[in-house]
Protein backbone atom coordinates (compact mmCIF):
# COMPACT_ATOMS: atom_id res chain seq x y z
CA UNK A 1 0.00 0.00 0.00
CA UNK A 2 2.83 1.99 0.87
CA UNK A 3 4.50 1.65 -2.26
CA UNK A 4 1.56 2.58 -4.72
CA UNK A 5 1.10 5.64 -2.90
CA UNK A 6 4.64 6.67 -2.98
CA UNK A 7 4.03 5.98 -7.22
CA UNK A 8 0.85 8.16 -7.55
CA UNK A 9 2.15 9.98 -5.39
CA UNK A 10 5.30 10.65 -8.03
CA UNK A 11 3.12 10.37 -10.54
CA UNK A 12 1.20 13.32 -10.11
CA UNK A 13 4.03 15.33 -9.13
CA UNK A 14 5.86 15.01 -12.20
CA UNK A 15 2.66 15.67 -14.58
CA UNK A 16 2.38 18.78 -12.63
CA UNK A 17 5.48 20.16 -13.41
CA UNK A 18 5.18 19.57 -17.31
CA UNK A 19 1.94 21.11 -16.93
CA UNK A 20 2.98 24.06 -15.41
CA UNK A 21 4.92 25.15 -18.65
CA UNK A 22 4.24 28.41 -19.65
CA UNK A 23 3.83 28.25 -23.18
CA UNK A 24 4.09 32.20 -25.60
CA UNK A 25 1.63 34.90 -25.59
CA UNK A 26 -0.17 34.60 -28.84
CA UNK A 27 1.89 35.99 -31.40
CA UNK A 28 0.50 39.77 -32.48
CA UNK A 29 0.41 40.39 -35.69
CA UNK A 30 -1.81 43.49 -37.69
CA UNK A 31 -4.36 42.45 -39.97
CA UNK A 32 -3.29 41.28 -43.67
CA UNK A 33 -5.70 44.27 -44.90
CA UNK A 34 -3.61 46.36 -43.04
CA UNK A 35 -0.14 45.13 -44.10
CA UNK A 36 1.00 47.43 -47.14
CA UNK A 37 4.61 45.61 -47.44
CA UNK A 38 6.97 43.31 -46.01
CA UNK A 39 10.84 43.85 -45.80
CA UNK A 40 12.96 40.94 -45.03
CA UNK A 41 16.20 41.60 -43.82
CA UNK A 42 19.45 39.07 -44.18
CA UNK A 43 22.10 40.73 -42.70
CA UNK A 44 22.93 44.19 -45.17
CA UNK A 45 20.34 42.34 -47.94
CA UNK A 46 16.61 43.96 -47.85
CA UNK A 47 13.92 42.86 -49.61
CA UNK A 48 10.37 44.65 -49.97
CA UNK A 49 7.55 42.65 -51.36
CA UNK A 50 4.17 44.40 -51.29
CA UNK A 51 2.07 42.09 -53.61
CA UNK A 52 -1.17 41.00 -51.56
CA UNK A 53 -1.29 37.64 -52.02
CA UNK A 54 2.81 37.12 -51.00
CA UNK A 55 1.40 38.79 -47.61
CA UNK A 56 -1.59 37.27 -46.98
CA UNK A 57 0.20 33.73 -46.93
CA UNK A 58 2.79 35.63 -45.14
CA UNK A 59 0.50 36.75 -42.06
CA UNK A 60 -1.76 33.23 -42.52
CA UNK A 61 1.04 31.43 -41.98
CA UNK A 62 2.70 33.20 -38.82
CA UNK A 63 -0.77 33.17 -37.24
CA UNK A 64 -0.66 29.51 -37.16
CA UNK A 65 2.48 29.32 -35.37
CA UNK A 66 2.57 26.89 -32.51
CA UNK A 67 3.78 28.76 -28.80
CA UNK A 68 6.48 27.26 -27.23
CA UNK A 69 7.73 27.36 -24.13
CA UNK A 70 11.06 29.58 -24.75
CA UNK A 71 11.25 33.09 -24.01
CA UNK A 72 11.87 36.10 -26.26
CA UNK A 73 13.96 38.27 -23.09
CA UNK A 74 16.07 40.20 -26.35
CA UNK A 75 15.37 42.42 -29.11
CA UNK A 76 16.96 40.17 -31.32
CA UNK A 77 17.24 36.04 -31.74
CA UNK A 78 20.07 34.48 -30.19
CA UNK A 79 21.29 32.29 -32.77
CA UNK A 80 23.59 32.74 -35.50
CA UNK A 81 21.25 32.87 -38.79
CA UNK A 82 17.85 34.91 -38.85
CA UNK A 83 15.82 36.87 -40.95
CA UNK A 84 14.50 40.07 -40.01
CA UNK A 85 11.02 40.25 -40.78
CA UNK A 86 9.01 43.62 -40.58
CA UNK A 87 5.21 44.39 -41.32
CA UNK A 88 4.29 47.62 -42.70
CA UNK A 89 0.75 48.92 -41.97
CA UNK A 90 -0.39 52.79 -42.53
CA UNK A 91 0.33 52.84 -38.90
CA UNK A 92 3.04 50.40 -36.96
CA UNK A 93 6.01 48.83 -38.36
CA UNK A 94 5.08 45.16 -36.49
CA UNK A 95 9.06 42.88 -36.26
CA UNK A 96 9.46 39.33 -35.92
CA UNK A 97 12.32 37.19 -36.65
CA UNK A 98 13.00 34.05 -38.87
CA UNK A 99 15.29 30.90 -38.02
CA UNK A 100 16.23 27.70 -38.05
CA UNK A 101 17.53 26.41 -34.51
CA UNK A 102 17.88 22.37 -34.01
CA UNK A 103 16.05 21.37 -37.23
CA UNK A 104 12.81 23.34 -36.30
CA UNK A 105 11.86 26.43 -37.77
CA UNK A 106 10.55 29.21 -35.32
CA UNK A 107 9.65 33.00 -35.40
CA UNK A 108 10.34 35.23 -32.85
CA UNK A 109 8.70 38.11 -31.84
CA UNK A 110 10.69 40.01 -29.25
CA UNK A 111 9.74 40.45 -25.98
CA UNK A 112 6.34 38.49 -26.67
CA UNK A 113 7.27 34.99 -27.46
CA UNK A 114 9.17 32.03 -29.55
CA UNK A 115 6.72 29.84 -32.22
CA UNK A 116 7.22 26.98 -34.46
CA UNK A 117 6.58 27.80 -37.74
CA UNK A 118 6.17 25.50 -41.07
CA UNK A 119 8.91 24.87 -42.89
CA UNK A 120 6.89 26.18 -46.24
CA UNK A 121 6.81 29.49 -44.41
CA UNK A 122 10.63 29.57 -43.75
CA UNK A 123 11.78 28.91 -47.05
CA UNK A 124 9.31 31.35 -48.72
CA UNK A 125 11.44 34.40 -46.82
CA UNK A 126 14.81 32.72 -47.97
CA UNK A 127 13.33 32.11 -51.68
CA UNK A 128 13.68 35.74 -51.65
CA UNK A 129 17.00 36.36 -52.32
Amino acid sequence: MKKCFSVIICVVCILTLFACGKKANPIVLPQSSDVVSVDVIDGENTVNCSDKTWIDEVISGLSDSKPTNRESVQDFPQVDNYIKVELNSQTEKTTVFVYKDKGKFYVEQPYNGIYIIDSDLYKMFWELY
